[in-house]
């Protein structure tokens, strides 16, 4: 992940440059390797970058004419980008750049044409009679998260609300209400986050300032709008590996080492599969377990998963001494509250990962929905697969699973 911030001023006088130090210095541990920073007139723009892509010559901002844009994100399809924008002078490899050149030859609309994960900032000083502009877009499933005030001084952003509490742009105080929704959804949802006055920019949503106010919104659906497609059982189980074939190919695009947080589930186990046929070296996989809690411990069931898909496989515990000493760390890492006892083993997983040298991790998360993984799921089809029986592939133990023998109950779902 990267940090961006900025600040549009209503008046157009030059933002403070102390404002702008504090925004950095809050946004330092999204991306501790480079920093950079856009000033012109009344607009400002900061960012911290986390480097995953081009290592060397990718650092923020971008700049091309009188449009600069900063970035965090992932841009998957930014090859098939690139070959389609003809005489777009390039001066990276960064897959952030492309958006910048989709936006010069399509305007607003240039978000409608990227597959990723994505909060994007650009300011533009020249889109009508030099007159300026700030665009800001998120992507459709609103993975990568951008916050926004209009204050007193003007239209200012940030990947975190607390980086604008700590620049001093807005007073960090709790908005009316925010706290039952909270205890009863886990989180709170809509365009108005958990603190008055700071809104979120909605999954696929760009929005357009001029003199430090919103003048227009755009959204973008994550989903396909036409309704159920009527496939056969072959066909949905053809489409959804070609689905999950070309989704972990263009997710492992990466300059750095990646690896997978493994639960052993449907979700996490296809994931692995794929992930052993698309790379020549051994996968890396974690998992967490809670042992003496009574929860259910995955370890051991991840670990055989691993074991027959030749992955190199690191477990380790969550323990009562890890929530008290843990939980102030990982309540001042999130970007916005939420009640979610599975972000206690992430915290402490993707602290692993980086002691091995990680910075790119996949998992399944939000799998188990699509494909059926909670006994929930199998318990409400239990009668369609005792009344449609089928040759179910076993895995033997001399030889690793397959894609096809992991997605296979997925696929099946999808068909009934």
């Amino acid at each position: 992940m990267c940090g961006v911030a900025g600040i549009y001023a209503t008046d157009n006088a030059p933002p403070d440059g102390a404002v702008l130090d504090r925004l950095e210095k809050a946004l330092a541990h999204r991306g501790p390797d480079g920093r950079g920073r856009h000033q012109r007139a009344g607009v400002a723009m900061v960012h911290t970058r986390l480097a995953i892509i081009d290592l060397e010559t990718g650092d923020q901002p971008f700049a091309s004419g009188q449009a600069v844009l900063v970035a965090n994100g992932e841009i998957y399809n930014d090859p098939e980008l690139r070959g389609g924008l003809e005489g777009a002078a390039f001066a990276t490899r960064s897959d952030c750049e492309s958006a910048l050149h989709l936006y010069l030859r399509h305007g607003i609309d240039f978000a409608e044409r990227l597959r990723g994960m994505y909060a994007i900032a650009i300011h533009d000083g020249a889109h009508d009679g030099g007159r300026d502009r700030l665009v800001l877009a998120r992507d459709p499933f609103g993975i990568k998260p951008l916050y926004y005030a209009e204050t007193k001084l003007g239209f200012v952003f940030a990947s975190e609300p607390q980086a604008l509490f700590k620049a001093g742009l807005i007073d960090p105080q709790l908005r009316k209400g925010a706290a039952n929704e909270l205890l009863q959804l886990q989180f709170t949802c809509g365009a108005e986050s958990a603190f008055q006055g700071v809104s979120r920019v909605l999954p696929g949503e760009t929005l357009v300032v001029e003199g430090g106010r919103i003048i227009e919104r755009r959204q973008r659906p994550a989903l396909p709008q036409e309704g159920p497609q009527e496939w056969s059982e072959a066909e949905a189980f053809e489409r959804l590996n070609q689905a999950l074939v070309d989704s972990v190919t263009v997710h492992q695009r990466s300059d750095v080492p990646y690896g997978m947080f493994l639960s052993g589930g449907v979700d996490s186990s296809a994931l692995l599969a794929l992930m052993r046929d698309l790379n020549d070296a051994p996968v890396q996989a974690f998992t967490a377990g809670f042992p003496g809690s009574g929860a259910p411990d995955e370890r051991g069931h991840a670990e055989a998963v691993a074991k027959a898909a030749g992955a190199r496989f690191e477990a380790v515990a969550f323990t009562e001494d890890d929530f008290w000493t843990l939980l102030p760390q990982i309540a001042a890492a999130m970007d916005d509250p939420a009640a979610d006892y599975a972000l206690l083993p992430t915290y402490k997983l993707a602290r692993l990962a980086a002691e091995r040298g990680l910075k790119v991790i996949l998992t399944g998360e939000g799998g188990d929905e699509l494909f059926g993984g909670y006994g929930r799921y199998r318990r409400a089809m239990r009668a369609k697969l005792l009344v449609s029986p089928r040759k179910w592939t076993t895995i033997g133990k001399s030889a690793p699973p397959t894609c096809d023998q992991l997605v296979v109950l997925p696929a099946r779902i999808l068909a009934i």
